[in-house]
């Protein structure tokens, strides 16, 4: 089953605006056979793929495999670690996959308590020593009042972002041809593609991919000139979270996001190459950070935070981002895809990709029998959180709860974009953005194996808090974990809570019903009935003595 994730007003808008010759910097809109819309493919291969989680806590590791589909297209792949407490970048590089390749690596846990990434594949990688070595994940990004063992600690949990930010063709394009020459073959295709297993990555060819593409076509700086052309997706993953002491192992698919037209099979999303380099990406010509993404940390405008004197939440003034953008922060999930550039069309799409992932509710079973040893995690991953609120490490030193900030989607003239986290519904805890599950007869639910049931007599822990909120932006809900600091499946600790129920065996119901739904233009049109949920991933994941077990959640829309 497909879902579509764009609104029927963003794509009429797409559709009157044209395709042929529209580029800015490092996004160009294809000429034809565009794609008009993104949609969650439950077939799992796609442009766009999210894993939900990783780990390397405890004994853990967790392995990925990335596949090109596409038999006759290379692929240019960003992908990006985020840390579970508040979707910071911990790690991202540039993966150049040939037609038909396997991409494989493993993150662990190294000497320093950092997650490391290494790779014996002989795919390239940008920067060329993510194939060659041990990559321990950096922490500039964390926040800076952590010791290094906190940071550590933050490196060991998150989720993965991959995106196709370009196809690699091999030949027929014809701008190819620039100052005069036209190759029989791009010279990019022959330095990514595999020769008795091996690719060539001639170092000389992936130079180009240091500096930003001016154009589509036409100059020595375009896209073809690089070899690149609109991506078509055709990109799946496979993750593997692996106990390498107890040889438990959990596995499962990534969730796969594809871009859509009228009546094609594989359409041209919007190209987005960014080089993968720290300089600034606002020193391009041309280039306007608020029409590449929804990040409110990025972002210089239609940003809402809470004042510091008074707690009441406005507009923020300045124009200064949080954070100056570096080339390697784009694409994210909220960079333009499948529309024209403009100062919202980040916003909109961030979105109608969270609207798509939002339930309202969350039902799994969960299995705790003492007999075997049994213990079971439940996984939320939000992985577009990040584009309706973030936390401003650098606003004081400790946190306050000032500290959020939110995109402004309430500025979009588009009637149904609005936030799904606002200062109403979260709270700042321990340095991570929190939101609360729903209470009373919505809220938690459990039933036994033999139909027993309860609302109540729950213990949630830590503290003293009565209602389970999702703390972090993958958190970690462990059944009858009593008041241990680590979960029992998966040895989860920096975004935890305990859910300690009357039954070992069972079911579990929890409402995740979120803000009230915007029903028309403007910030004060809400529905007093109807909600958005909340943008929610994940799985449980039981394990024994004998066994380890993926459960997918299952949602209510």
């Amino acid at each position: 089953m497909k879902k579509s994730i764009l609104s029927a007003s963003i794509a009429a808008m797409i559709g009157g605006l044209g395709f042929a010759g529209l580029a800015n910097a490092g996004v160009h809109v294809p000429a034809g056979n565009a794609a008009n819309a993104l949609s969650i493919n439950e077939a799992g291969i796609g442009h766009i793929l999210v894993v939900p989680y990783f780990t390397t806590q405890g004994s853990n590791a967790t392995l990925l495999n990335i596949t090109n589909t596409d038999t006759v297209n290379g692929k240019l792949v960003k992908v990006r670690f985020r840390g579970a407490s508040n979707s910071d970048d911990i790690f991202d590089f540039t993966l150049a996959l040939s037609p038909g390749d396997v991409w494989a690596a493993k993150v662990s846990q190294g000497a320093d308590g950092r997650s490391q990434l290494e790779t014996a594949d002989k795919s390239c990688t940008l920067p060329a020593f993510v194939a060659t070595q041990k990559n321990s994940f950096p922490t500039s990004r964390l926040n800076p009042a952590f010791t290094d063992v906190q940071k550590a600690n933050e490196t060991r949990e998150g989720y993965v972002e991959i995106l196709a930010m370009a196809n690699i063709f091999k030949a027929g394009v014809a701008d190819q041809a620039v100052g005069g020459i036209t190759p029989a073959t791009s010279p990019v295709f022959t330095a990514i593609k595999h020769v008795n297993g091996v690719a060539p990555c001639t170092a000389t060819v992936l130079d180009t991919f240091k500096t930003d593409t001016t154009a589509l076509t036409g100059a020595a700086t375009s896209a073809a000139a690089k070899g690149l052309t609109n991506p078509t997706g055709g990109l799946m993953a496979n993750w593997t979270i692996i106990d390498v002491v107890k040889t438990a192992t959990f596995s499962g698919a990534a969730t796969a996001i594809r871009a859509t037209g009228a009546g094609a099979a594989d359409v041209n999303a919007n190209l987005v190459f960014f080089p993968q380099s720290d300089d600034l990406a606002t020193t391009t010509a041309g280039l306007n950070i608020n029409e590449l993404t929804a990040d409110p940390l990025l972002r210089s405008a239609n940003r809402v935070a809470t004042d510091a004197a008074t707690g009441s939440v406005g507009a923020v003034t300045s124009t200064t981002p949080f954070i100056a953008a570096s080339y390697y922060d784009l694409p994210d999930l909220s960079t333009p895809y499948v529309s024209a550039l403009s100062a919202t069309a980040p916003i909109e799409q961030a979105h109608e990709l969270t609207r798509v992932i939002a339930a309202k509710k969350v039902v799994n079973e969960y299995l705790t029998t003492t007999s075997i040893a049994a213990t079971t995690d439940w996984v939320f991953s939000m992985p577009t959180r990040r584009y309706n609120v973030a936390v401003n490490y650098r606003f004081t030193s400790p946190l306050s709860t000032n500290s959020r900030v939110y995109t402004d989607w309430n500025a979009s003239t588009t009637a149904a974009v609005s936030n799904f986290f606002s200062a109403a519904n979260t709270s700042l805890v321990n340095g991570q953005v929190c939101v609360a599950a729903d209470t009373g007869a919505n809220g938690v639910n459990q039933w036994d194996r033999e139909e027993t049931t309860t609302s109540s007599q729950f213990v949630i822990s830590p503290g003293t808090v009565t209602s389970i909120r999702f703390c972090g932006e993958t958190s970690v809900l462990a059944i009858n974990n009593g008041t241990n600091t680590a979960s029992g499946s998966l040895s989860a600790s920096v975004a935890l809570q305990n859910l300690n129920v009357n039954a070992n065996e069972g079911w579990i119901s929890l409402g995740t019903s979120g803000l009230a739904l915007r029903t028309g233009v403007g910030p004060e049109v809400f529905s007093t009935t109807a909600t958005k949920g909340l943008p929610v991933l994940g799985a449980a994941f039981a394990k024994s003595t004998s066994f380890g077990a993926v459960w997918p959640h299952r949602f209510t829309r």
